[in-house]
């Protein structure tokens, strides 16, 4: 009895922690180097610009496809590039519905290019349907603070 009251306390606690927080923990890891790096010491900062950047999102090649007029071999092989370098991935468990600029998207994870160092360059998502979409027209200052982050955090 008293191991269900436990386990019945912790889920409370989870479900309460999720609500308050208005968003679900997401699991980041980096990409540099060709190596995966663990980013628990900056995960919260770089989840809540990572977010920050895909609600800024004013197109997706979804919803917006004849504005942004682009390919799929066009946009896999972009992603393609871009988680072949180095970037920034925040992995959900179920998929989420966020709300951007140019509307709700459903959302698997995150994938934040970081290519280039002085912004992040790249924004995609996997939808619920495990489709890449591509963003585009997101805020350059929150793209400079999230790269500035990342090399604040984990410069060689």
């Amino acid at each position: 009895m008293r191991r269900h009251a436990i386990r019945a306390l912790a889920l409370l606690l989870a479900v309460t922690t999720w609500a308050v927080s208005g968003e679900p923990a997401g699991t980041v890891i980096l990409h540099q180097n060709g190596r995966s790096r663990d980013a628990k010491p900056v995960e919260d900062a770089l989840r809540r610009l990572g977010v920050e950047l895909l609600r800024s999102s004013n197109f997706n090649t979804t919803a917006h496809r004849a504005i942004l007029n682009q390919s799929i071999p066009a946009i896999q092989d972009r992603y393609r590039q871009v988680v072949a370098g180095d970037c920034l991935i925040i992995t959900y468990d179920h998929p989420v519905t966020m709300q951007t600029v140019g509307g709700d998207v459903s959302v698997f994870e995150i994938v934040i290019g970081l290519g280039r160092p002085d912004y992040a360059d790249a924004l995609f998502t996997i939808d619920n349907d495990g489709r890449v979409v591509a963003h585009g027209k997101y805020s350059g200052p929150i793209a400079i603070e999230l790269r500035k982050a990342v090399s604040a955090a984990f410069s060689p």
